[in-house]
């Protein structure tokens, strides 16, 4: 299996600074997306964090015999720790935490982990499914059918976060384990992109150009005409035959 991927983030219309955080990987086959937390700089310093962390636990794993999905879950241990453990050391970053997305590619097997509500899609012959649930009230709200999609979006917690990295001394990620088909394109993105676009709009940006940057940089440029309220971040990763 061959990957090929591209990506594209902005701070949107709203935010004075980019408190997303992503990283492509090629030679570890890891791509990831954080939306960081917390006052003044915190949100940036706990994304930056989580990415730099997970990626050095992977590299330090690259030759285990761990499968896809094990070796997420270190990572994410990995970056938890980091986080928590600079929180508690410097008082102007308590409370910080931040979302992680990510994707391990490992022979023909393909495992994601995910914390938070940033989100992993599949669109596959034309059709988006997404692949990760979100770990915020309102997505809890939507499960025991309290709220519909339409409240969810003005709902006044709706960024209000259950789970997430950083926050405590231990995470519990979502781990999934899939085999990818040809043409299978992966969305990783944080809820700047979510939060004004569609799932069925992604799904068409996706299958209107075999161009993976034209694809990240169309829908950044979509959630920004929207209002652009948060910070945008998106990385596509494109299945190709070996």
């Amino acid at each position: 299996m061959r990957l090929r991927s591209a990506a594209s983030t902005d701070v949107g219309r709203r935010r004075r600074a980019n408190e997303d955080c992503f990283a492509i990987v090629s030679e570890l086959g890891l791509y990831l997306v954080a939306d960081g937390m917390g006052g003044h700089s915190a949100g940036q310093v706990a994304s930056r964090l989580a990415v730099d962390s997970a990626v050095a636990a992977l590299g330090d794993l690259e030759s285990a015999t761990a499968t896809p999905t094990e070796r997420l879950r270190i990572a994410v241990a990995a970056a938890n720790r980091a986080i928590f453990t600079t929180a508690q050391e410097k008082s102007e970053l308590t409370g910080m935490g931040t979302t992680l997305v990510a994707l391990l590619a490992d022979g023909q097997r393909i495992a994601l982990a995910h914390v938070g509500d940033s989100r992993a899609y599949l669109v596959r012959g034309g059709r988006i499914r997404q692949l990760t649930d979100d770990h915020s009230l309102v997505a809890e709200l939507m499960r025991r059918h309290e709220i519909d999609a339409d409240d969810a979006l003005e709902h006044p917690h709706r960024h209000v976060l259950t789970r997430a990295l950083g926050v405590r001394r231990s995470v519990e990620p979502d781990l999934v384990e899939m085999t990818p088909a040809r043409g299978d394109v992966f969305v990783l993105c944080s809820d700047g992109l979510t939060g004004h676009v569609h799932d069925e709009e992604i799904a068409k940006e996706v299958g209107s150009t075999s161009d993976l940057e034209a694809v990240c940089g169309h829908l950044v440029d979509l959630a920004n005409s929207r209002g652009g309220d948060d910070n945008i971040t998106v990385v596509c990763v494109r299945s190709e035959e070996s």
